[in-house]
């Protein structure tokens, strides 16, 4: 027993200590695929970059400023002539001293020393490139006490030139607020468009995928079960019931189509002051027009399932099982080539999109191409189906719930980034395209936090409510929605935050909002103001925060 206790302990090290020298290796490779560097960071140069950056960021430009200043300009050659020595300037009882006069490289170091400043003043030295009208920041100062100032320096991307080149040393003498900076006001318009955008994606994502997390929660799916025939006169009845409800709802749309233009235009501009609330009436007749057809053929196509899943059921319970196999090979040989057809059309139309070439005309074509590879597939599917039990129901529910969660999943390993790029490219620069990315990446991620909720709810209403006979959208009305409300209430919320920080990077690719101007800041090295663009988010992340915690707390 005792040598059993031993061997096991000794088992039990040996697996332990493998485990630690595995975690170690993994470590140790690791460290070496990502580079990591600790002298980087300790280098003097990498420091100083660091410190200006982080000094830039600190001092945001928030107010406007009246300044006056006081301007000493010392001439600096590139490359260094010959003899090299110091500019000595003086003026106005200041004196300046720069030495070297001249740079070899952009690494060589400049000091200007100078005396006769006020004392405490800051200032900085800009460069004026040869033929540029603006100047740029080289380096910053702050005087002595006594007046003194003395400045290390090294020229950035200063190009060889027989011509002397222009510094300027700029003393800050005064210095007053006059008022809120112009990147402030910026800021403030810029933010407010980011929140919209956040709002408005995330009000259209929580629409698009409440109903979808119905369907893509496996509790709710796995007991949808319908036999061939069911599942087949759906299909059959798809294009249509489907076909006839977009029919409708276009006709239900050509009076609006037919309506003066003018009147439709004139409401962008004819609510003035109030003109926002005449360009939202407008978009709504255009989103009407164009989802309404859509909304149509998809009830249709709900009524069509429903249908022929009744007739199914209907014919798998009265008829006898011979004939049912006859049922199911006609059904099946016919559903399988409207899918096909379906599925070809689709495809065709989408790469013909572009070229606006989809016309009645092509489509007659197109059908008849796709006819008989598809009664040549279905007959296949056909033959197959009359080894299959005839009264047999299929999961369909867990086809259709494998099909959406691995939509979610395809769509949210997509970052917004990507999304933002795309949608740029189509609707082009500014915040519509911003709302589109986000509007996507939300429906694929609220769908897959709304369905883990629904599937994680207690049974027992809904055992309850089936037990009185109720169908599966009561059993969802009833006993499924008094359920999740709440937590749905709360990732929406939680959504609109990820979404004013996801606005702020898709912005860097042109989607508009804050990021863009933050974008901008950042390349033309303006960190003062990108500073401001920084603490905006940070504030409007902090408020909607405190927003969400306290809905959160009264629903939950």
């Amino acid at each position: 027993m005792k040598n059993e206790n031993r061997n096991g302990r000794s088992s039990q090290w040996w697996k332990t200590a493998v485990i630690i020298l595995a975690i170690f290796l993994l470590y140790a490779y690791g460290l070496q695929v990502t580079e990591v560097n600790l002298e980087e960071p300790l280098e003097p140069q990498r420091q100083e970059n660091l410190v200006s950056l982080i000094r830039s960021f600190a001092r945001p430009d928030f107010f406007a400023y009246e300044t006056e200043t006081r301007r000493t300009a010392v001439s600096l050659r590139m490359p260094c002539p010959e003899q090299v020595r110091g500019s000595q300037v003086s003026i106005e009882g200041r004196e300046l001293l720069m030495v070297p006069n001249c740079a070899t490289t952009t690494q060589d170091p400049i000091t200007i020393t100078g005396s006769g400043f006020q004392p405490n003043a800051e200032g900085l030295i800009a460069w004026r490139p040869i033929g540029a009208t603006t100047t740029r920041r080289v380096a910053e100062f702050k005087v002595s006490e006594d007046g003194q100032l003395e400045v290390t320096f090294t020229m950035p991307d200063i190009r060889a030139s027989e011509e002397p080149q222009t510094l300027e040393v700029i003393e800050v003498v005064d210095r007053h607020i006059v008022g809120l900076s112009d990147t402030t006001f910026e800021a403030l318009d810029k933010i407010v468009e980011t929140v919209l955008m956040a709002l408005i994606a995330s009000t259209v994502g929580t629409l698009i995928s409440i109903p979808l997390s119905f369907v893509a929660a496996r509790n709710l799916m796995q007991n949808v079960k319908a036999p061939i025939t069911g599942i087949m006169s759906g299909i059959i009845l798809l294009p249509v019931l489907g076909g006839a409800a977009f029919w409708l709802g276009q006709l239900l749309v050509g009076p609006v189509l037919s309506a003066d233009s003018t009147f439709l235009a004139s409401l962008q501009t004819g609510l003035e002051p109030l003109g926002f609330v005449g360009n939202f009436i407008f978009v709504l007749i255009e989103l009407i027009i164009l989802l309404l057809p859509l909304t149509f053929g998809f009830i249709g196509a709900l009524v069509a399932n429903q249908v022929g899943s009744r007739l199914g059921e209907q014919a798998t319970m009265r008829l006898p099982e011979t004939t049912l196999r006859i049922l199911n090979f006609v059904t099946t040989l016919l559903g399988t080539a409207v899918l096909f057809i379906l599925i070809a059309l689709g495809v065709t139309w989408i790469n013909l999109l572009g070229i606006r070439e989809f016309l009645p005309e092509t489509f007659a074509a197109q059908l008849n191409a796709f006819l008989l590879p598809g009664l040549i597939l279905g007959l296949i599917a056909a033959l197959i189906s009359l080894r299959a039990p005839a009264k047999h129901h299929y999961a369909v529910g867990l086809v259709v719930y494998n099909i959406t969660r691995t939509v979610f999943n395809a769509t949210r390993s997509i970052e917004p980034l990507m999304m933002g790029f795309v949608f740029v490219v189509w609707v082009g620069l500014g915040p519509f395209a911003g709302i589109m990315a986000l509007t996507l990446h939300s429906v694929a991620d609220l769908g897959k936090l709304f369905s883990e909720e629904v599937e994680n709810i207690d049974e027992g209403p809904v055992e309850a409510v089936t037990a009185t006979g109720a169908n599966q959208l009561q059993r969802i009305v009833f006993a499924v929605v008094p359920q999740i409300t709440p937590h749905y209430i709360a990732y929406i919320f939680y959504r609109w935050d990820i979404n004013v920080r996801l606005s702020t990077i898709i912005g860097f690719v042109g989607g508009g909002g804050i990021g863009f101007v933050l974008q901008r800041n950042i390349n033309q090295l303006l960190y003062t103001r990108a500073s401001v663009m920084v603490i905006a988010i940070a504030v409007v992340v902090v408020v909607l925060d405190n927003i969400s915690a306290r809905v959160r707390s009264r629903i939950i």
